[in-house]
């Protein structure tokens, strides 16, 4: 039996943020999808503090067509209270712009504590922040300031390699982090990524592949609503499920 939604106090409040030492492995669908499971049981928010990407490239706006549109950054931005529609989709608050529209541009480049305060104002128990795009120094601070934090690495050597030295900086400094690999395929050698990583364990995320992308944009849904595609999100709700101490 799921466990019931319950009402968000200031204690409960629960920062996750989903990260990478590397370009392009996933963070944003990673972050994007774990948001949708934790909300399952709980109030979820989705925070997109850094590159716009969910937005257009899933058909956000077709969504919000009829139930309104809240620019959650530029009411903070402007220091307005949090009012109108929650953007909900999946039971999350999917606090993202568009990315194509000067209306939504930034007027400022947030820092970290703007990020953090912003994500503990959205709705709910958790808020997911997709970390991808932030600059070094305003990641480290958003980290810092997470109940919760989840790396992602891609497995190709080509791509591990030359971003470990960054990996094991995140690693050393929030030790409590948890590793995930993105995409775990039948190609990627276990062992050999095993004895790279040392003692270190991690979670393994399936290959969605790019076809199951480009058909939900198409479609305007998210990956795992596609048969193909929802071993990915069952993944995440596996882990959350098995490792209570991972996702309390």
């Amino acid at each position: 039996m799921r466990k019931r939604k319950r009402e968000q106090t200031a204690l409960d409040k629960r920062i996750l943020s989903v990260c990478s030492p590397m370009p392009a492995s996933g963070v944003t669908l990673t972050a994007a999808a774990l948001a949708c499971v934790l909300a399952e049981d709980s109030a979820v928010s989705f925070a997109e503090p850094g590159r716009p990407y969910l937005f257009d490239a899933f058909g956000l706006g077709k969504r919000f067509l009829l139930s309104g549109f809240t620019d959650f950054f530029r009411c903070y931005e402007e220091g307005q209270p949090f009012r109108g529609p929650e953007n909900l989709w999946h039971g999350v608050c999917w606090a993202v712009r568009p990315g194509g529209t000067e209306a939504f541009a930034p007027q400022k480049d947030l820092s970290a504590r703007d990020i953090l305060r912003l994500s503990e104002r959205l709705p709910g128990l958790w808020t997911v922040i997709d970390c991808s795009g932030l600059p070094d120094e305003v990641l480290e601070g958003v980290l810092a300031g997470s109940d919760r934090i989840l790396i992602v690495a891609d497995p190709l050597p080509g791509r591990l390699i030359p971003a470990s030295p960054r990996l094991q900086r995140l690693l050393y400094a929030f030790p409590r982090a948890v590793l995930a690999i993105n995409p775990m395929n039948p190609g990627v050698h276990r062992k050999a990524l095993q004895s790279f990583l040392g003692s270190r364990p991690f979670l393994s995320l399936p290959d969605m592949g790019a076809k199951t992308v480009y058909k939900a944009q198409y479609a305007c849904v998210f990956p795992w609503d596609l048969p193909e595609g929802r071993a990915f999100a069952s993944s995440l709700k596996k882990h959350e499920e098995n490792d209570r101490n991972i996702w309390p």
